[in-house]
């Protein structure tokens, strides 16, 4: 075993040890002498005991308390093990060291402690998700975390809590995500923004009561921005080339005043108020995916609904108990370069929406006539509203390769049937496309 382990050089070693479980990694030190202190070197760096934390919860719900107590010993030597081998860990430069921990063994002041030493050892890639039942108790990232030189990625979820301090500074950092976090005061997610002067990629999912009552996105370096929003937010990226927002409350408000290099959108929000003002801030995008859910007739169909969309190419509408019929025409009328349409609609009664009669259009938009390619419609529990739009996609669709139209499972079999037949039946302006029924 020696001499084949001899031919290689602890580089490679190294990099084979990267790809297993630390845990493993640690195992390797009983093969040889060479093997034996390599995994103190190891530079990437995970523990994980979410799949235990659920595997005693299971044991309890079914009342085997005997079970239970085993598996809660298991983890309390996990902690033992995760905290002699960082404080054994050797490598001059942590690349990576990922915690996600949910049981009692694991306490606040063990998070601190950990990421302190991730710090010392110039971490560039950090990832805590520290979990108590009903936010018992919160774990507090060193102050040193906060001017970290090195750190490149930053991932916290659920019970950490985000003390950002007055002197912060992350000259490195590029990729931020925040689910599901207490903040310590309104100003500490915006002092944790501002100061990342080169961040590219930002992710915020919040929660009720998380203290930050609006969120401002004032940051020149950003590509990519998801949020999931409370109250509303400003929104100023010139670089951002991805955006997904959304947002089921009813209160929020939106100021958005720079993506003009936007080229994917992803938009979720109840309010179709907001949904226009959305829009109108990305009409630079090539692909564009909208949900819409629950709106009220009064809102959706004031003026105001002509949009402008001339590099759009991907477009992806989902309904659930909306009107969507004047939208989407607005949204087709609007994208001479539309080249794919997918339209799913759940929950749409006849005759709720029948703001565009569809049967009697006698314009055609240009996208129809010289761009759609590929057309895709899928009614969980179709309306006739729906079935006269994909109709009149058919027949007005000149260049349209293929069509996919399907109907949901909840739908009455011989209403299916009958459904399909008709539109097999209908015309199509386009001799080469490709039909599909189901």
């Amino acid at each position: 075993m020696d001499k084949i382990i001899g031919f290689s050089d602890d580089e490679l070693l190294l990099k084979i040890l990267t790809y297993l479980p630390t845990k493993d990694s640690v195992r390797t030190s009983v093969l040889s002498k060479q093997w034996k202190f390599l995994w103190m070197r190891v530079p990437k760096l995970e523990y994980d005991d979410t799949n235990l934390y659920y595997r005693i919860h299971q044991c309890i719900c079914k009342g085997d308390s005997t079970r239970a107590d085993s598996l809660l010993s298991e983890s309390q030597r996990m902690w033992s093990f995760i905290d002699k081998s960082l404080a054994l860990h050797r490598s001059p430069v942590m690349e990576s060291l990922c915690l996600a921990l949910r049981n009692e063994p694991f306490q606040p002041k063990d998070i601190t402690s950990w990421v302190e030493l991730a710090v010392s050892r110039s971490v560039r890639e950090l990832s805590i998700d520290f979990y108590r039942l009903h936010g018992k108790s919160k774990a507090l990232l060193p102050s040193s975390l906060y001017t970290c030189k090195s750190l490149v990625t930053l991932k916290l979820q659920n019970h950490v809590l985000v003390d950002v301090p007055h002197v912060v500074r992350l000259p490195s950092l590029k990729t931020l995500h925040l689910r599901d976090l207490p903040y310590a005061d309104e100003g500490s997610l915006q002092r944790l923004l501002s100061s990342s002067p080169v961040l590219e990629d930002l992710f915020v999912h919040r929660i009720t009561g998380d203290k930050v009552k609006k969120l401002a996105v004032t940051i020149p370096s950003l590509l990519s921005l998801s949020l999931d929003v409370i109250d509303g937010c400003v929104i100023d990226t010139p670089c951002l080339k991805y955006f997904k927002v959304k947002d089921y409350s009813r209160n929020s408000s939106y100021l958005v005043v720079n993506m003009p290099k936007l080229e994917e959108a992803e938009i979720r929000v109840f309010e179709f108020r907001y949904i226009k003002k959305l829009l109108k801030a990305v009409t630079s995008v090539k692909r564009l995916s909208l949900h819409l859910v629950s709106h009220v007739e009064e809102v959706v169909y004031g003026d105001d609904m002509d949009f402008v969309f001339n590099e759009l190419m991907n477009l992806k509408l989902d309904t659930y108990r909306a009107y969507w019929s004047k939208l989407l025409f607005s949204l087709i009328k609007g994208s001479p370069k539309l080249r794919d349409l997918t339209f799913h609609e759940q929950y749409v009664r006849d005759g709720m929406d029948t703001m565009v009669c569809w049967k009697q259009l006698t314009s055609v938009p240009q996208c129809l006539l010289s761009s759609l390619q590929t057309f895709k419609w899928r009614g969980y529990d179709v309306s006739m509203e729906g079935k006269d739009m994909a109709k009149y996609v058919l027949r007005n669709s000149c260049r349209l390769k293929t069509a996919r139209l399907l109907t949901g499972s909840v739908l009455d079999p011989q209403k299916k049937i009958e459904m399909i037949k008709e539109l097999e039946l209908c015309s199509r302006a386009s001799t080469t496309c490709n039909l599909v029924l189901g």
